[in-house]
Parts: structure tokens; C-alpha cells; sequence
């Protein structure tokens, strides 16, 4: 019976070419796309699941409050874990990560500047799975200036030979032995890591419990939970930390993250690696089963409009007594061939498209996805969801027509089914356009992002990393040969240059508006006099730093619009700060001499926040600013300066709005994965409209032809053909709409600085839609429109 079922269905599929490929096409996209964004929520799924004991690594967190201001970071006091395992032997081992911002290193007369190196514990390799290719995971990171870095870095530093054994210079001075070579690290990770230095003995503020420098992943033991480690989490708190925070009117509390939360659920700064968004996983998930939805909603309805043709063969096989269920078990076989023949197309072009959607979404699906036995069982429930799902309802209808009524002509059509058949289409439609009108709304946000006024100018400067006390000593000669060049307008310098995330958050004790001093917790950053006028932010009120050290680098700091709204103050000039300069909580007063407007220092996806600005003059980034006529040779005029001047550094530069950019490259990523999936989306439903236009027109030729001779030209005929399908594709609009703009008014209530959902959005796509549907059935109406209509009157 099911060989029969098989053969049936194939003799069927190649007796109507253009039905099976409209069917099979559309399907062929819905699957592909659907395996496509399986496989993306599956890579994005897998972030730290690679780790044997993932179940058991935890990250200590910490929420500190002082007064009113919050302040949660992935971090915790350098002696946590030590403590954690020692002391109260609450845990079965633990390891530290701090640094990974951009490090000097000199091998022999060569200098690079690297990051994703961090400074670790020698259980490192005993936490954590990653591959070491040469070196002992036990024994590579015991002693004390020993180095362990990945494959790249050692034929990057090392081309002509092996770097087991060498030695290299950290920020230039410090002398490393390198005892591992460790794989790349792969991207669904959330400990990046490129280069492992062991932690020295005399690293600041390791035994400081006042200080929240590094990442600390602890174990738990067997059989322990995290309800049992947090009370002696809190317990090291009352004894270690509450004494240091009370004295400044903080607190703060721990908690414990999962390893393999890390990716999906983290919302902290300071992250190690590139997180993401649970959310965004939801909605893939939901645009890959609509998009297989709507694939099955063409099957259906191509199906269904069908039936006419296929009443006849329903009628004979009823006459030879063939039962409903018989009957029911073709159609739905016949829906499962078609499916099965789209789903080995689909694979094919998932194996042939997998390396441009890695490079377009920076993945690494592996093109041997089949390998995974999840992978086999989506498959095998694409193929019964298609089948059932978009085989069930033909199948019910056309086995019930009455054999004696079809066979005698009398088979009419069901005003159920043409209504079942419109709803379908306006389904499709509602959900093409609902994804349609969410990605333009994606894209005018990340445009709005891109074009907001920052309050500086970030246009034509650059910045250059100046590693290493020797070169920031030399600062003042650099910036004095630079501005000889004609093609330069003015250097600045700072620790905390916009778009970098440089800034550094500390607690301090400011003046109140009734005159106290208060706790707070404020960004800080520090530059020299030519920072402000080099990016054109304007200083609204006192005065900027003055060229000469002096007082100023002593005790005045400048600070920006909104520390004066959180402060409460009228006239800030004057007001006092004291800065917490040692572990003893030691002090040094400042006095506010400026107010500056306020700009942004970190990306637009963060608020402004109270800024304290101190002057010093030996900083780590210098800018540069440009003038606009020929930036390449100033650029070659600016490497020979510093070459000169700077003998033993790399020259690397930045263009300051690169930095800012970077920030929306993931989100910019994101919308790209969703507009080609919404312009699939699209495809699929106008395959299907494509269908129906077909197999409407030739319903209608008899009808078209009596209208042609009765006087209705050409433009009359395409109306008549497109307005009824114009008409569900307007109701569709009214459904999608509404539930677009609730949804995307959410998404925008993410972003700090966001948009005003504008009506253009909508009557865009609204109106690339209806040109798309338009000219979909265009075709086949304008083919009606000028047959001749003797042939048509004649046939019927």
C-alpha cells in the first residue's frame, strides 16, 4: 500500500511541473531557512557547554550600592576564591582572570600590541577544557613569570621556529618564559583567551578586599548547590568587607553565576567576551517555525485551489472503492514526497551556504552539521510537520467529494475552502509584513544610533596607544613635533578616550548640596588640557586645566552637566571632593574648576552618566585631530613623527569613530540575519500568491472572456485579477501593524537613546510589499488579460 501511496505521488508531482515546483521551492526556503536559524540558536546555545564540568563552574558576582548608586560588575575581591576554599572549604577549587585590555609585547626587537591576554591561577587547565598543544596542563602557568599563549599568537611571534621555551617582554620590561601553547580559543566561548600569564606575587591590590579586580570562576564540590555556597558568601562579606564599605556608607552583596549563563543571560559590563541576548534566540526561533508555517500554508492552499482539477481522480478512486482514509493516506504521502524531496534539495544548499552565514553572523557551524543527532531529529520532525501539517487539511478535503456527484460535473466550489484559503493568505502576509516592518525599524534605530549627536566632534581623529611609562614621558616632545606638521590641528591626551570603555569607575566622597561630604560611586577619567579642545567639547561654566602642571594636577577636577543634575548643585565652582587614594581609605581633596558639556564616553546603548574628569599630563591614548585635506599623507607625516620620536613601540592607530561603530556591530549583524530571513519570508508567500494567481486565472477564463468581448479592456481585466488578492494583502497590513509596533515599541525600550517609531516605517514597507505582490500576479493577469477570448468562450 505505501509503495503504491509513493508511486502515485510521484506520478502526480510530474504531471503538474509548475505546482510541484512552486511547492518544492517554497519549501525548499522555508526549510533551509529554518536550518539555518536551528543552527544559529544551537551555536548560540552552546556557549562554555564544551567544559566537562560546566555544571559545576560558577562566576562570582557582586552587587555593590552606595546611596543611591548601583553598581553591578562580573567581578569580585582578588581573595574570594582563595578564601571561599581555604577558609570556609566551601568549594572544591577556583581560578582568577583579570586584565585583557591591550598589552606591549617585545619579542627581541620586535613589538606587538595584543589583548585577550589575562593574568590567571595555575588551575586554569584544570577548570577549564581547552586544548593544550604542547606544555603541561598541571605544571604551565606554577611558576611565577610563566606564559602560555595560543597557536596564532606563537606564529605571530615566532614565525621561523618553536615558542616552547622563549622569552618575551610584557609592557616592554617584564621578562615571560613560555611553557604552553594552547588552541585557538573558539568563539562560543566566554573566556576568549589568546594569552595565560601567571599571577605574580606582587600584582596590585591582589590582597586588598576593598579592590574588585578580577573574574573568579569557582567549583563547586560534589554534590554541593548554590544555595549552600551563598550563605558563606555572605558570611566572608560580614567578616572581610562590610568593615571597608561601612566606612563609606557601601554595601554589597554576591551571587553566583552558571558558566553557561554567561553568554545568554549576562547584563553586566566588563565582560571578558561578546555576550548576547536570549531574546534575539526566542525571536529566530519563532521567524524559523513561521517560516516553515508559511511554506505549509502554500502546500495548503495551492492544494486546496486544486481540487477542482483533482476532483475527477477522487471521484474514479471512490467509484473502484477506495475508502476516505485510503483517500487521506495519498494526499498526506503525496505532502510528505514533496517535503522529502525539498528537505534533500535544502541540505545541499545548507552544506554549499553555511561558510557565508558563519561570515555574516561570526559563527562557526561546522558544514558536517548532520553528525549531530539533534540535527536528525529536527529533520525528521520538518518532515512529518510539512507533511501533517501542510498535507492534513487537503487530504481532508478533497476525500470527501461525493464520487457520484463528481463524476457527473456537479462538484462546486466550497465557500469554506476559498475562506480557509484567504485567511491563509492573509496569515502569511501578516507575518511576512510583520518582519518586514521590524527590520526597517532595526535598521532606522542602528541609523539613528549611528547619526545622534555624541557632543563631541568624532570626525578626523585619531587615536594612538601609548604603552609604557618611557613613551608617556615623551609625550609633551610627540605632541610638539605633531603640530610642526601642517596637516595637524591639535594632540590631546587621556586615560578614558570616548568609545574605548577606558574609563574606570571608583567610589569618592563629593559635596553635597547642603555642604556634606556623601559617598558616591562615579566614572572617572583623566586627561591633560588639550583633551577637551581637541574633541571640541565645550566647557559651559568655570574654566578648563591649565597648560602647566602646577595645582591643577594636584587638586582640581572638572566635571560634566549631569554630575551637576545628580548633585543637586547651583553653583558647582568650588565644590569639594575628596579621592580615596590607598586601601587605608586615605584621602586627597580636589576642588570642581569647570563644568564641561556632557558628551558620550562610553556607546548610546548606555545613558550619561556623572563624569569626574582629573587632569594629568602622562597618559596612555593620545588624539590627534586632523584637518580635512589629505588625511593619508598626514597619517604617513604622523607614523614617520612618532617612528622618530617613539624608537622601541609599534605605531597603532585608531579612527576615534571606528570605536564607536563597534559598539552596534553585533546588533548591525543581528539585523542583517533578520532582513534576509524577512526577504525569504517574502519569497515564500509570493511563490505561493504566484499559485494561486495561476490557478485563479485559469478558474476565471471563461468569465474573462465574456467580459473581453462585452467591451473590457486589458487595464480593467488586471484590476478585476489583482484587487481581490490587493485586498488580503491590505487586511494583512491591519493585523501585522498593530502587533509590529507593540513588539518593536518593546525592543526600543532596551536602548537608552532610542527612536520615535515613525509612520514611514510602516507605509515603506507597506509599500514594498504591495509592489512585490503586485507584480507577483501581474503576470498571470496580464496573461489573461490579453488571450483571445474566442478560445476561452469556445474551451468552456
Amino acid at each position: 500500500m505505501l509503495r503504491n501511496y509513493v508511486t502515485v505521488a510521484i506520478r502526480n508531482i510530474q504531471n503538474s511541473p509548475v505546482y510541484s515546483t512552486i511547492n518544492v521551492l517554497g519549501l525548499t526556503i522555508g526549510i533551509v531557512s529554518s536550518i539555518l536559524l536551528f543552527l544559529y540558536v544551537d551555536f548560540e546555545r552552546s556557549y562554555d557547554k564544551f567544559h566537562i564540568n560546566k555544571d559545576n563552574i560558577y562566576r562570582v558576582t557582586t552587587q555593590a550600592t552606595v546611596q543611591d548608586t548601583e553598581l553591578n560588575v562580573p567581578l569580585a575581591p582578588s581573595l574570594t576564591g582563595a578564601t571561599l576554599m581555604n577558609e570556609y572549604d566551601a568549594i572544591d577549587n577556583f581560578v582568577r582572570l583579570s586584565g585583557g585590555s591591550e598589552m606591549l609585547i617585545s619579542v627581541d626587537q620586535e613589538y606587538f600590541y595584543e589583548t585577550e591576554i589575562y593574568q590567571t591561577d595555575s588551575s586554569f587547565f584544570n577548570i577549564f577544557d581547552f586544548e593544550l598543544l604542547e606544555g603541561d596542563r598541571k605544571t604551565c602557568l606554577t611558576e611565577s613569570n610563566t606564559m602560555v599563549i595560543s597557536k596564532s599568537l606563537a606564529e605571530k611571534w615566532f614565525p621561523n621556529g618553536s615558542a616552547m621555551g622563549k622569552t618575551v617582554k610584557t609592557d616592554g620590561e617584564d621578562t615571560k618564559i613560555i611553557t604552553g601553547i594552547m588552541a585557538n580559543p573558539v568563539i562560543n566561548t566566554s573566556v576568549p583567551a589568546h594569552g595565560l600569564l601567571s599571577y605574580g606575587t606582587n600584582t596590585q591590590g591582589q590582597n586588598a578586599w576593598g579592590n574588585m579586580n578580577d573574574q573568579i570562576f569557582i567549583v563547586l564540590k560534589q554534590g554541593s548547590t548554590v544555595s549552600e555556597v551563598l550563605p558563606v558568601l555572605s558570611q566572608m562579606y560580614d567578616k572581610y568587607m562590610a568593615p571597608i564599605y561601612e566606612k563609606f556608607g557601601a554595601s554589597a552583596e554576591f551571587s553566583l553565576q552558571p558558566l553557561t549563563d554567561i553568554h545568554l543571560f549576562s547584563n553586566f559590563d566588563f565582560e571578558m567576551g561578546t555576550v548576547g541576548n536570549i531574546n534575539y534566540l526566542y525571536i529566530f526561533s519563532a521567524i524559523g517555525f513561521f517560516m516553515l508555517l508559511i511554506a505549509c500554508i502554500n502546500y495548503m492552499n495551492l492544494a486546496t485551489a486544486r481540487s477542482v482539477a483533482r476532483s475527477k481522480e477522487v471521484g474514479i478512486r471512490k467509484a473502484m472503492g477506495s475508502y476516505k482514509t485510503q483517500l487521506m493516506g495519498q494526499f498526506v504521502t503525496e505532502s510528505i514526497v514533496i517535503a522529502f524531496i525539498a528537505l534533500v534539495i535544502s541540505l545541499i544548499l545548507t552544506f554549499f551556504v553555511i561558510p557565508t552565514f558563519n561570515e555574516l553572523a561570526n559563527l562557526e557551524i561546522s558544514q558536517n552539521f548532520m553528525n549531530d543527532p539533534k540535527m536528525v531529529l529536527v529533520l525528521v520532525g520538518v518532515i512529518l510537520f510539512v507533511g501533517l501539517v501542510g498535507g492534513s487539511y487537503p487530504a481532508f478535503y478533497l476525500s470527501r467529494f461525493k464520487a457520484a456527484e463528481v463524476l457527473k460535473g456537479r462538484s462546486k466550489k466550497s465557500k469554506g475552502n476559498e475562506s480557509l484559503r484567504k485567511v491563509l493568505v492573509v496569515a502569511q502576509f501578516a507575518i511576512s509584513l510583520g518582519m518586514v516592518v521590524s527590520t526597517w525599524i532595526v535598521f532606522d534605530q542602528l541609523d539613528f544610533l549611528r547619526n545622534k549627536e555624541l557632543g563631541f566632534n568624532h570626525e578626523q581623529v585619531v587615536t594612538v596607544a601609548l604603552e609604557g611609562e618611557q613613551v608617556r614621558a615623551k609625550l609633551d616632545v610627540l605632541a610638539a613635533e605633531l603640530l610642526q606638521s601642517p596637516g595637524v590641528e591639535s594632540v590631546g591626551s587621556g586615560f578614558g578616550v570616548p568609545g574605548t570603555n577606558s574609563m574606570s569607575m571608583s567610589g569618592i566622597k563629593v559635596e553635597s548640596a547642603d555642604g556634606h561630604l556623601i559617598e558616591k560611586i562615579f566614572q572617572n577619567i583623566t586627561v591633560d588640557n588639550q583633551y577637551f579642545p581637541t574633541l571640541e567639547i565645550p566647557i559651559v561654566q568655570g574654566r578648563n586645566f591649565l597648560p602647566q602642571v602646577g595645582n591643577d594636577t594636584a587638586s582640581s577636577v572638572i566635571v560634566n552637566q549631569e554630575m551637576v543634575r545628580e548633585m543637586g548643585w547651583e553653583n558647582p565652582i568650588g565644590k569639594r571632593f575628596e579621592r580615596f587614594i590607598n586601601d587605608d581609605l586615605e584621602t586627597k581633596a580636589f576642588t570642581v574648576v569647570g563644568v564641561v558639556r556632557d558628551y558620550h564616553l562610553i556607546s548610546l546603548q548606555e545613558p550619561i552618566s556623572p563624569l569626574v574628569v582629573y587632569n594629568g599630563i602622562n597618559n596612555g591614548q593620545m588624539i590627534v585631530r586632523l584637518k580635512s585635506d589629505g588625511i593619508s599623507n598626514t597619517m604617513s607625516e604622523v607614523e614617520g613623527i612618532f617612528k622618530s620620536v617613539v624608537t622601541n613601540r609599534p605605531f597603532e592607530y585608531a579612527f576615534l569613530d571606528q570605536g564607536f561603530q563597534q559598539h552596534y556591530e553585533a546588533d548591525q549583524k543581528r539585523g542583517e540575519v533578520f532582513a534576509i530571513f524577512s526577504v525569504l519570508t517574502i519569497a515564500i508567500a509570493c511563490l505561493g500568491l504566484f499559485g494561486l494567481a495561476s490557478y485563479t486565472a485559469e478558474a476565471r477564463r471563461k468569465e474573462i472572456g465574456i467580459r473581453k468581448v462585452v467591451g473590457a479592456n486589458v487595464m480593467t481585466i488586471i484590476i478585476m485579477m489583482s484587487k481581490d488578492f490587493l485586498k488580503l494583502i491590505i487586511l494583512s497590513m491591519i493585523v501585522a501593524f498593530p502587533i509590529a509596533y507593540y513588539f518593536m515599541d518593546q525592543w526600543l525600550q532596551d536602548f537608552a537613546y532610542a527612536m520615535e517609531l515613525k509612520w514611514t516605517s510602516f507605509a515603506l514597507s507597506a509599500l514594498f510589499t504591495l509592489v512585490i505582490a503586485f507584480a507577483t500576479v501581474l503576470y498571470h493577469s496580464l496573461r489573461s488579460a490579453v488571450a483571445n477570448p474566442s478560445s476561452a468562450i469556445r474551451d468552456n
